[in-house]
């Protein structure tokens, strides 16, 4: 890593003026987008270590896998919470690198769409990750509040009405949706769109556009979950 370190500065003044971050653009967007992964798969890991202090919430992790360990998928107790170290760093890498370039994707088509012009997936998604910033901030909250009240329910998410254990697949889904992981996606939205060189006020617009597709893409998997699990 070279000695400059102003993309760094997009995780933090994203929050303050997202679309002139983007106007600003950034000159190491694979820097911004391998931070912005291990960010976020700092904040989870200690989460799922936070939790796996807490025998409520190891309980209610295991009440929520019966319906698959029902359809086949036997496993024991202790895998379900003791995961090695290696394989929960190298998956939660993964889903973590997955989700912002997917992200960076949805980005790269309100681009094209608004522009007609052409980038490189990773420049849009180097933009776009800033945002990672915010929705690590969310997962740990999020985690802490789970961790306080002793089950995964509390949270600023769309999830909190639901019982975990009763419809376990939906709630992985609707838990996702975040206050924080939406102010997260506004905060980029408007980014990118700084970065197309468009007026602040089709970030609105972006955003709008980027999370209902988000919340689209939830809504299949939540059928499909809550199908196979039923």
């Amino acid at each position: 890593m070279s000695s400059d370190y102003t993309w760094l500065r997009g995780f933090i003044r994203i929050i303050k003026d997202p679309h002139q971050v983007g106007l600003e653009g950034n000159a190491e967007p694979l820097k911004s987008i391998v931070f912005a992964g291990i960010l976020e798969a700092a904040a989870s890991l200690f989460i799922t270590w936070l939790h796996r202090q807490n025998p409520a919430l190891i309980a209610e992790n295991i009440s929520m896998m019966k319906p698959w360990m029902k359809h086949g998928t036997q496993q024991q107790t202790s895998t379900l919470t003791s995961l090695p170290f290696d394989q929960a760093l190298l998956s939660t890498l993964t889903t973590s690198f997955i989700g912002i370039l997917a992200f960076g994707f949805i980005m790269w088509l309100i681009h094209w769409a608004l522009t007609k012009e052409s980038k490189k997936l990773y420049e849009i998604a180097g933009i776009a990750s800033y945002g990672s910033g915010v929705y690590a901030i969310g997962m740990i909250l999020t985690g802490l509040s789970a961790f306080a009240f002793n089950s995964l329910q509390w949270g600023a998410h769309a999830g909190i009405l639901i019982a975990p254990a009763s419809n376990p697949f939906l709630f992985a889904i609707l838990a996702r949706i975040n206050l924080f992981s939406i102010i997260s996606y506004v905060l980029a939205s408007y980014a990118v769109i700084g970065y197309s060189k468009i007026e602040s006020r089709y970030g609105v617009i972006a955003s709008v556009i980027a999370i209902i597709l988000i919340l689209s893409w939830y809504g299949i998997f939540a059928i499909i979950g809550s199908h196979l699990t039923s």
